[in-house]
């Protein structure tokens, strides 16, 4: 399931408050599909490792999934569209580096 169909469908499929036990056993068939098919992850997959919580809307659910989502589900890694930043390792003094205009 596309992440963006994840709260109508939490939604949908569970009572609220739903706690941590209750979303594995109803949902935790359901794959968060990955940019690359073949990482998809299922519900239960994410949600097992997390304590016991109990979730009083979609949202809170889908939030929690969603910051619990592996690597795979991350764009490009350390893609910056700001420039590229890089370290100056010189010895020169604090103030001759901080130049303000």
């Amino acid at each position: 399931m596309q992440m963006e169909d994840l709260p109508e469908h939490f939604d949908e499929q569970l009572t609220y408050p739903a706690d941590r036990a209750t979303v594995i056993e109803q949902l935790g068939e359901v794959e968060v599909e990955a940019p690359d098919q073949g990482d998809s992850e299922t519900v239960s997959t994410i949600l097992r490792p997390l304590t016991d919580e109990t979730y009083d809307s979609p949202d809170e659910l889908y939030t929690t999934i969603i910051g619990n989502l592996n690597e795979e589900y991350i764009g490009r890694k350390f893609y910056d569209d700001r420039g590229q930043q890089t370290i100056d390792t010189s010895e020169r003094s604090e103030d001759e580096r901080d130049i303000s205009f």
